[in-house]
Order: structure tokens, then sequence, then C-alpha cells
């Protein structure tokens, strides 16, 4: 399994999820880019990784080609059956190298596609046109949404029979049986806590989050997460940050933070199908989000959560203010979402249709 990024975000809980529960029925190792929170917790589960320390989310002729010679050592050295890329860098990158080294089946999770929204035209051209060259060089593509799958379908990435759509889905387990016992830490009694968990990064559009916070004017907001954005917004919100922003960081605790919260808030520019909303449906906490991407197929808009067309702040403002402001809506939303969530999206039923697909594909080889 290779992804990009060691940094811990959606894609990294994806490839740990799979990559423990793959112990004792696969030999499995993961590769990825240089230290970080997914290479800690993989070998502390036992799950060999190997470091490629030039393979980076930025374009670099020399890093990449460097990535790709290790990668394809990697690959021919281990003599392995099945490569399961995650994320775009990781996904053309290791295509390539799989294709040099003759690794029988290659899969490739989609977690939301590069040329989706929020870029120019221009980019989104030329982005899919890789993707679709990659395709070739693919066994199966796994879409978490229908929304991917579309438009996989409408840019030509790919073929009917090379698409599946297996939607992300985590162990509720932690969320389900954790009390609120933080609350008296992050907030004085009877002040609301809306909460985001989120890498803060361009995607995840923080700013619009706290500019729509900061409109409501409404209790304290607790961001969870690192990424290139933190300085900025600790930069531009100093007179907040402590006081009424709470900025966290990586935690490990989170199911005792979203027990501890009242409202659960992302605002994503564009989206695949982010496992921090699925955390926040089994923590029983109703959520406010951007209509992108897989959202509204986790999300039932007016039942379990609201969402705002993605950088709308007033509307983001709007439908935090008039949750933390509706104590029974917001409740009657949150145990909602956790019965959807129960149903749809746990991490046995992802698991076992990814494993089945992996069988499938060995059984093809």
């Amino acid at each position: 399994m290779v992804v990009t990024l060691p940094d811990w975000g959606g894609a990294q809980a994806y490839v740990h999820q799979l990559a423990v529960a793959a112990r004792g029925r696969y030999d499995v190792t993961v590769a990825c880019g240089a230290p970080g929170p997914l290479v800690s917790l993989l070998r502390q589960a036992g799950v060999p990784v190997v470091e490629i320390h030039s393979l980076r989310r930025n374009p670099h002729p020399l890093h990449d080609l460097n990535a790709l010679r290790r990668l394809g050592r990697v690959l021919e050295q281990g003599r392995f059956d099945l490569i399961h890329l995650n994320s775009t860098k990781a996904g053309l990158i290791g295509r390539l190298a799989a294709l040099l080294a003759r690794v029988p089946v290659v899969i490739f999770t989609a977690h939301g596609w590069v040329f989706g929204s929020g870029r120019p035209a221009w980019q989104r051209f030329l982005l899919a046109g890789c993707e679709r060259l990659a395709a070739r060089a693919t066994s199966r593509i796994i879409c978490v949404s229908e929304h991917d799958r579309r438009l996989a379908a409408a840019y030509r990435v790919g073929r009917e029979t090379q698409w599946i759509v297996i939607h992300n889905g985590l162990d509720p387990g932690p969320y389900l049986a954790c009390e609120d016992t933080l609350r008296c830490q992050l907030v004085p009694e009877g002040e609301r806590l809306t909460t985001m968990v989120a890498r803060l990064a361009f995607p995840k559009d923080p700013f619009t989050v706290v500019e729509a916070w900061l409109k409501a004017g409404r209790g304290k907001l607790c961001l969870v997460g690192d990424g290139p954005l933190r300085p900025l917004i600790e930069k531009r919100y100093a007179k907040e940050v402590g006081r009424r922003l709470l900025i966290l960081g990586h935690r490990s605790d989170l199911p005792r933070i979203l027990a501890a919260s009242d409202l659960f808030v992302l605002a994503s520019r564009h989206e695949g199908s982010p496992l921090a909303i699925l955390e926040a449906m089994f923590a029983g906490r109703a959520v406010v989000a951007s209509e992108t991407g897989g959202i509204p197929e986790l999300v039932r808009h007016g039942e379990t959560g609201l969402l705002v067309s993605p950088g709308d702040i007033g509307a983001l403002a709007s439908a935090i203010d008039s949750l933390l402001q509706d104590d029974e809506k917001r409740n009657r939303m949150g145990l909602l979402g956790r019965e959807r969530a129960l149903e749809y999206f746990s991490s046995e039923r992802m698991i076992r249709e990814t494993f089945r697909l992996y069988d499938e594909q060995l059984g093809h080889c």
C-alpha cells in the first residue's frame, strides 16, 4: 500500500485501517513519504513501513524521479502481487513503478479526484489527462463516493468496468463508548463548543470556518489538525487564539473532543468522502458542512445536519447559529446521524468490500 504523505488525514487513516486489518490475511507493507504520525502508528501495530523521503506532494522532477526509482526497487525486491495506491502523487508515480516492476494487480483509490471543482479549467483538463493515462495501468479504481464515480465518467478516467464505489468507513467503538470528560477543560459551563477536524490546508478552507464562526458569534471554536495554513490562522486571528479560538493540532483523543463538542463543522471547497464527518456522526454530533463531493452522501440535509454552498460565509454562519440555538433539533440530528453511520459507514463493511476486491483481482492473476 502506498500513500504520499505520512501526515495524519483521511487517506492516511484509510491506509492505516486497511493495513492493520490485513495482517494475518496478507503479507502487507506500506510505503509513504518522510516520517510522520502514520509511520509511527503503523510500526506500533507491527506493520512494516518503507519511508521514501523523496515522495512529496508538490511536483519536483528530481524528487519525483528518485521516488520512482526507490519505489520501483521496493516493488522488485518484494515481488508484490498487488499494489494499492492512495492520493494523486503516489497514484501517478506508483502506477508507473508498478508497470515497470510488472506488479500483476494495481488498485488506485481516488480520495476525491484532483480535477474536481476548485481549480482553473486548464488545470482540471491537464490533471484529468494525467489520470486518464494512469488509468490504463490500473486494474481497478476505488471511488469513495458515487459523486467521484460520476466525475470519473464525465472526464473519461478509466472505464465503467474499472470503477467500484466503496464508501469510507470507521470503527464506531471509540466514539460510542466515549464519555464527555474533557468539556470543562475546553469551555466554561454553559458555553457552546463548535469543532472542526481537518488538515489545515486549502481544500478544507479553515478560514471560511473561522470567519463564519466569528459572524455567528457564539461560544468557542476548536480546530483539530495541523497543516500549512496553521501559522497563517494563528497570525490572522492572534487576538482570538487561546481565548475563543482553540487550535489543538493533531490529537489522539479525538473521540473525547467530539464528545465534548456541541456541533461539528467542515467547509471544504472540494471533497471525496471525509472521515472527519463520519467521526462526528459516530460521536452523535450534528454536522454543518459544504455541499460538495461525496458529503451529501454522508449528511442528509435537514435530517442529520445542514449543507451550504462552499465558500459561503453567510450561509455557514447562519447554519451554525441556527443549530447552536436549538438544542432539541441539534441533538435529534446528531442521533439520526449516528444511526445512519452505524448502518452504512462502518469500518467492517469497508474492509470486507476492499478485501473482497483484492481476492477477486488476485484470483485473476
